[in-house]
């Protein structure tokens, strides 16, 4: 263990050291050092800009995936497990998810304005597919042994979805759930850019507008960090659930 985080440790600080050295290598315009990114945020968080930025962006973030994962997980589950049910959604969902994301925006705009609503619904709309198709994947996967023992204790439905079915598509549920979130992140930033700008975007964009990288590249790394916590949270959570999937 501590190996791995002394590996985790150094490329994280080697990859800062490459990012100074080729910052001060390029004009101020075109690439910024880390030394700069790390100097905007500072004075972002001192001014509390940069807090408030980032809990706006995790609160559309938070609403987005929670209503994308209490959908799009018992409809993959059914999709999985039920003939009809995916015979009859495959073709539809198949189709929609072949739509690229922005092309929703227009609709989006008209239903539920600019501001928050819409900015939910893309995050909804990024991380719903990948979701449901990872858990239909795990759901179709399972082990026939595991429901061949419970059919010969005569376990009822229910006590058979509950016992085996649920606990046997965990890790497919899980990896779908840190999939679904990576997703999210990058529809909050493409929300908050693309509609009304907030939070995150704006200050991406205000950056832009003022052509300084430091700024743009110290929010994208903001973005990066928030990506990363996140999945780090859900696989501290994965551990302790799923005991019997690691050593």
């Amino acid at each position: 263990m501590i190996g791995t985080r002394f590996i985790a440790v150094l490329s994280v600080v080697a990859g800062l050291a490459v990012w100074e050295l080729i910052g001060r290598l390029s004009p101020p315009v075109l690439f910024s050092p880390a030394s700069a990114a790390f100097s905007y945020l500072w004075h972002q968080t001192v001014t509390m800009a940069l807090p408030v930025a980032i809990g706006g962006s995790l609160a559309t973030l938070a609403a987005g995936f929670a209503l994308s994962a209490v959908v799009a997980l018992p409809v993959g589950f059914a999709m999985g497990r039920v003939y009809w049910v995916r015979e009859m959604l495959h073709p539809i969902l198949t189709g929609i998810y072949a739509i690229p994301p922005a092309a929703f925006i227009p609709f989006l705009i008209v239903w539920f304005g600019l501001f928050a609503h819409s900015r939910i619904a893309i995050v909804v709309i990024m991380c719903f597919f990948e979701m449901l198709t990872i858990t239909a994947t795990g759901a179709a996967t399972i082990d026939r042994r595991l429901l061949d023992v419970a059919r010969s204790f005569s376990a009822p439905r229910v006590r058979m979805i509950g016992s085996v079915l649920i606990p046997a598509s965990l890790p497919f549920l899980s990896t779908a759930l840190r999939i679904g979130l990576v997703r999210a992140v990058a529809g909050v930033i493409t929300a908050e850019l693309l509609l009304s700008p907030a939070n995150l975007g704006k200050l991406l964009l205000d950056s832009a507008a003022r052509f300084n990288t430091a700024g743009m590249l110290a929010i994208i790394a903001t973005v990066a960090l928030i990506g990363l916590a996140v999945q780090q949270m859900l696989l501290w959570v994965e551990r302790r659930v799923l005991r019997w999937e690691r050593p």
